[in-house]
């Protein structure tokens, strides 16, 4: 593994990290909303742990994928 694709990798694992951070409740209510109190409920993160992970998988799913597509394209250009 060279480390450009090692510093890739750690790169995608850190902003999937920052992601599933920015989830949590305590970050979403500092933003100044201003809702009716009905719907008040659906505005207001739930803390779900497998979302966060769902997330997360998401994230490295798609960094995987484009890494995969950057390394064909780069191979099929070369020749």
């Amino acid at each position: 593994m060279s480390f450009r694709s090692f510093s890739y990798w750690l790169a995608s694992s850190i902003a999937a990290a920052v992601a599933v951070g920015a989830t949590e409740p305590d970050q979403a209510r500092t933003l100044d909303l201003t809702v009716p109190g009905t719907a008040i409920s659906s505005v207001i993160a739930v803390p779900e742990p497998s979302r966060a992970l769902m997330m997360f998988a998401g994230i490295m799913a798609m960094a995987f994928t484009y890494r995969h597509a950057w390394l064909s394209w780069k191979r099929s250009a070369q020749s």
